[in-house]
């Protein structure tokens, strides 16, 4: 029984994450492509939901359970952690534009370098994970 649920589970997953989008006209492709340029870097097949899920990725930042600008501060410590150049400079206006100091635009990549750094240090010397879990609880 439980095999069954599991199988039955994957299979739900597989196939709403995975399933194409029902075929687009040449008239609401063009639509979907006029709305953002970025609706370009996917296939046809998923153009309708891709545009969907961005509109609603792009939501987090003005709607999501923390501010606009620390959201996007967020963001450029991740970017520039990831090295995106095209994340970096899009980040980067949104925070200008929302009067982020340069000091907190600053502060959110030296967080991330030191995110970064100290992952290499643990990883690298292959820190012991639980016993840092240990020492985080006080054991």
């Amino acid at each position: 029984m439980k095999k069954i649920l599991i199988i039955l589970l994957f299979v739900g997953i597989h196939s709403t994450v995975f399933s194409q989008d029902s075929k687009l006209t040449s008239d609401e492709k063009k639509e979907i492509l006029a709305e953002s340029p970025f609706n370009n870097v996917y296939p046809s097949s998923i153009l309708k939901s891709s545009a969907n899920y961005f509109k609603a990725q792009m939501g987090l930042y003005k709607e999501g359970a923390i501010g606009e600008k620390e959201a996007h501060l967020v963001a450029l410590g991740t970017s520039a952690a990831i090295k995106c150049q095209y994340c970096i400079p899009y980040h980067i206006a949104e925070l200008k534009r929302l009067e982020a100091s340069e000091d907190e635009i600053k502060t959110a990549v030296l967080i991330a370098a030191d995110i970064m750094k100290m992952s290499t240090l643990f990883y690298g010397n292959e820190f012991d994970l639980e016993a840092f879990k240990k020492m985080l609880r006080g054991e």
